[in-house]
C-alpha cells in the first residue's frame, strides 16, 4: 500500500515538534515531508528569532551544512558517468601541489566520498586546536583552496582501512571538481548540475548572510566541552542565555572558500523538497539510475544492522526501514536532517535554528511521527554468561588522533563492566559517564546490543570476538571501531 500523509500524520508531526521544543529547549523547528514529487507538509514551529518573537516558518533559509556533501557527491558521480573522473583516480595525481604526510599514494576519489581516506578532523596536529576554538572568527582562514593547506595534510591510516568523518576530504573533492569542470567556483557547478535543473532558486553555496536566514542559537557549553577547551589552553566562553536556555549565536563566514564543498550550502524546505524528490527518483537526471544505486549501496558497512556509508550518503536503519540521507551541524548554530525512505517513496526534511550536542532524539521523534512508528523497546539486559566473563575491560579507538577526534571528544575511552549479572558501559565523557545498561538488541545474536539512555535513543554497540571467543573490540553506531586497550 502506498504511503499516505493525511491529517492525522500532520497532527502527529505538530505534536512531536511541540514536545521536542519544550523538552530540548529548541528555539524553532521547520519540517517538510515529501511524497514522490509532492511536498505534502511544510510547517514551522517555535521561533525563528527569540528576541523579536518572530515565528519560525517553512520558507525561512537554513545553513544545511554537511548535507552539502551529498550534492558534491552527486556532481562527482556525474563526472564519473561522463568518463571525466574515475572512482579509482589517485588524489595525488589530481592535486599534485598538496603535501601529504603519510601513506597517501593509494588515496582515491572513492576514499574521499566514503570518509576512508585516512585523514581526520584537522589537516595537521598543530591545526587541531582551531577545531575546538569557541571563537569562529579566530579560526577562519582567508582565501581559497591555495591557502588552505600551507603545512600539508597528515594521513594517519592507510586509505581504505579505517572510517573517520573528514570535512577536509570533501574540500579536496570540491577542488578536484572545479579543476575537472574548469569552473570558476563550486557554486557554478552546483547551479548547472543541481540547483538550476531542479528549480532550487533559493539555494547556493556562497556562504553569505541572507535576510531570510533564521537567527541561530546554542546552549551553554557543557562540562565535557569546557574541560576539553581548558586542556587545549582555551578559555571557555562566558555566555548568558537570553531566555534561560538559548544563547544567541552570530553568522560568521567560518569557511575558507576552499572548504565550501564540506558544508556551505543554504536552502529552504521547498528547495530541499525538490532535491529530495530527485533522490527518490534515483538521481533524476543528475546521475544515471545505476550510478545512484551504487551511491546508496553499502561502501563501508561493518554490519547491515547498523549505520553504514555509501558514496557521500549515510545509510541508517530506522523503524524497520533502510533509509539514506545526511545530517548537518553548523557552529553558531543550526542543525539539519535529510532522511529519504525509498521503500515508502517519502523524504523528511528538518531544520532547527540551534546547534545541539545531540540533535538525534529530536530528528528521530519527528521521523517516527511521520511514519506513525513507535520507538523500539528493548527490555532484556545482556546476561550471556560468556559475555559477562569475557567482555569487561577498557576499549579505545585504533590509532589516529585526528581521525579519532570526534569520538574521543564525545565519549573518550569506554569501559565495559558487569554488575548484578548484567553488562554495562561507561565512558569518560558524554551520556554514558555514569554508566548505562547494555540491552539485548537481537535475540539470535548475543553480540548485538543497544545502550539504554534517558533521551529514548538506543545507540547500537556490536561486540566483536576473537578466534578464542574473547570479546576484543566494539563497533558503534558512530561507525567507529574500538579495540581492547592493552592491559
Amino acid at each position: 500500500m502506498a504511503f499516505v500523509f493525511d491529517g492525522a500524520a500532520g497532527q502527529r508531526v505538530r505534536a512531536a515538534a511541540a514536545a521536542a521544543i519544550e523538552k530540548y529547549h529548541a528555539p524553532g523547528i521547520a519540517v517538510g515531508v515529501v511524497v514522490g514529487d509532492d511536498l505534502v507538509f511544510a510547517e514551522g514551529f517555535g521561533l525563528a528569532d527569540i528576541e523579536s518573537g518572530e515565528a519560525m516558518t517553512a520558507d525561512r533559509r537554513q545553513r544545511v551544512a554537511s548535507v552539502t556533501k551529498t550534492m558534491v557527491g552527486l556532481c562527482s558521480m556525474a563526472l564519473v558517468d561522463e568518463g571525466r573522473l574515475r572512482l579509482d583516480d589517485r588524489i595525488v595525481d589530481h592535486l599534485p601541489e598538496i603535501v601529504f604526510d603519510g601513506p597517501a599514494e593509494t588515496m582515491t576519489v572513492r576514499h574521499l566520498l566514503t570518509h576512508t581516506a585516512g585523514m581526520g578532523e584537522a589537516p595537521t596536529q598543530a591545526a587541531l586546536a582551531n577545531t575546538v576554538n569557541p571563537n569562529p572568527e579566530a579560526k577562519a582562514m582567508p582565501g581559497g583552496f591555495a591557502t588552505l593547506y600551507p603545512d600539508g595534510i597528515l594521513i594517519e591510516a592507510t586509505p581504505g582501512t579505517k572510517w573517520a568523518y573528514a570535512n577536509h576530504g570533501y574540500a579536496l573533492l570540491g577542488e578536484i571538481l572545479i579543476r575537472s569542470e574548469k569552473a570558476s567556483s563550486l557554486q557554478e557547478i552546483l547551479e548547472r548540475r543541481i540547483f538550476g535543473p531542479l528549480g532550487m532558486r533559493d539555494s547556493d553555496v556562497l556562504d553569505e548572510q541572507d535576510a531570510r536566514l533564521t537567527s541561530c542559537y546554542h546552549h551553554r557549553t557543557n562540562d565535557d566541552t569546557r574541560a576539553l577547551l581548558e586542556r587545549a589552553g582555551m578559555k571557555p566562553p562566558d555566555e548568558t542565555p537570553i531566555d534561560g536556555h538559548n544563547i544567541r549565536g552570530r553568522f560568521t563566514q567560518e569557511f575558507n572558500k576552499g572548504m565550501c564543498a564540506a558544508g556551505a550550502a543554504q536552502s529552504t524546505i521547498a528547495d530541499m523538497a525538490r532535491y529530495a524528490s530527485a533522490l527518490l527518483k534515483r538521481g533524476a537526471g543528475i546521475v544515471r539510475p545505476e550510478t545512484f544505486e551504487a551511491m546508496v549501496a553499502p561502501q563501508w558497512c561493518p554490519d547491515e544492522r547498523m549505520v553504514s556509508w555509501g558514496l557521500s550518503f549515510a545509510r541508517t536503519p530506522r523503524s524497520g526501514r533502510r533509509t539514506f540521507g545526511h545530517g548537518g551541524a553548523y557552529f553558531g548554530g543550526w542543525n539539519t536532517n535529510l532522511c529519504v525512505i525509498p521503500e515508502e517513496n517519502i523524504a523528511i526534511i528538518q531544520f532547527m535554528n540551534i546547534m545541539l550536542d545531540t540533535p538525534g532524539p529530536i530528528f528521530s521523534r519527528i521521523i517516527r511521527a511521520v511514519l506513525d512508528a513507535k520507538a523500539t523497546e528493548y527490555a532484556e539486559p545482556v546476561r550471556d554468561p560468556s559475555l559477562l566473563d569475557s567482555a569487561p575491560g577498557m576499549y579505545e579507538c585504533t590509532p589516529g588522533r585526528l581521525m579519532n577526534f570526534r569520538l574521543s571528544t564525545k565519549y573518550g575511552r569506554v569501559q565495559i563492566y558487569a554488575d548484578e549479572g548484567a553488562l554495562f558501559v561507561r565512558s569518560r565523557r558524554g551520556p554514558w559517564k555514569s554508566g548505562a545498561r547494555l540491552l539485548q538488541a537481537d535475540a539470535s545474536d548475543p553480540l548485538m546490543t543497544v545502550v539504554e539512555q534517558d533521551d529514548g535513543e538506543r545507540p547500537q554497540v556490536l561486540l566483536a570476538r576473537d578466534a578464542s571467543g574473547r570479546v576484543d573490540g566494539l563497533r558503534c553506531d558512530d561507525l567507529v571501531q574500538m579495540v581492547r586497550a592493552q592491559e
